[in-house]
């Protein structure tokens, strides 16, 4: 079966016992799941396309603040909906995308998609379906849908992990990179992988060392014999990919892709980013904009 019907049919179980609509996006936010399996609602203001980019973009950001968080994020949509976001991984930590479920109404909440419509230079609320499809939202409570979101990032993490076709072209270029550095070492095997699983966090090499039970002396050693590069060298080079994949993009904010990346100063980040493009991250991105 392939990737994306192993991936449906967890959507399927979790829309069947919960009652809400899970799509499966890209690591960009883009939908891979069919336009009508989007709540009425959602397809409706996915016909607008710059509202549709924005659909886009709240899941991605849904998405990559549950990678640095380590648990499923719960976050407003920008029509103010809550929705949560599960990463879809196979065990050796290929990122694929993410589940985004949701799309729901929470309890003595109506102010968000009230500002929502009220912003909008096409008035959706005329829409003869939009508040027929609105009022037809599920209304969860905060700790349901906290609930629910843990459901299906269970299922993701020890279902789909373990099904997934790791053969199949991985969602990341940093992912590729660190298979090439692939060792016959089983504790570089290891760091690599938790690296990859934690590269949204901040990442030391006393922390990796003690999960592959090495000194911190002994593992920095094997580490740059192995990879042919220092322990700080690899992490950084790992997020400054994923960074200017980021910033060509998507419109997120550089403070935001920073702390997104585990940098808790953004002039350190810009510092780390030019080191290995010569350029600054906003530089870089008007260059690419430029470019496209």
């Amino acid at each position: 079966m392939e990737n994306k019907q192993q991936i449906e049919k967890v959507m399927e179980m979790f829309s069947s016992a919960t009652g809400l609509t899970a799509v499966y996006v890209d690591i960009d936010g883009k939908e891979i799941s069919d336009d009508d399996q989007f709540p009425p609602v959602c397809q409706i203001i996915r016909q607008v396309p710059h509202l549709r980019k924005h659909c886009q973009t709240c899941a991605k950001f849904g998405g990559f603040e549950t990678m640095k968080n380590g648990q499923p994020c719960i976050y407003r949509c920008h029509a103010g909906l809550a929705d949560f976001a599960v990463p879809v991984k196979s065990r050796e930590n290929t990122l694929y995308g993410f589940i985004i479920g949701g799309q729901v109404r929470l309890e003595d909440d109506e102010t968000q998609v009230k500002d929502f419509l009220q912003q909008q230079p096409l008035d959706l609320s005329s829409h003869r379906d939009f508040a027929a499809a609105y009022s037809k939202l599920p209304v969860f409570s905060l700790e349901k849908l906290s609930a629910s979101a843990e459901v299906l990032g269970t299922l993701s993490e020890y279902y789909l992990s373990s099904v997934l076709n790791e053969e199949a072209k991985p969602a990341k270029e940093s992912t590729a990179q660190v298979k090439k550095h692939a060792s016959s070492k089983k504790e570089i095997k290891q760091a690599l992988q938790y690296i990859q699983k934690h590269i949204h966090q901040p990442v030391t090499l006393e922390e990796v060392a003690g999960h592959v039970y090495l000194s911190p002396y002994y593992f920095s050693k094997l580490f740059k014999k192995e990879t042919g590069e220092t322990f700080v060298s690899f992490v950084n080079r790992q997020k400054m990919n994923l960074a200017k994949d980021m910033l060509a993009n998507d419109d997120l904010p550089v403070s935001y892709i920073a702390h997104s990346l585990g940098f808790r100063e953004i002039s350190y980040f810009s510092k780390v980013f030019k080191r290995y493009y010569q350029t600054t991250p906003t530089s870089y991105r008007a260059m690419s904009r430029k470019k496209g």
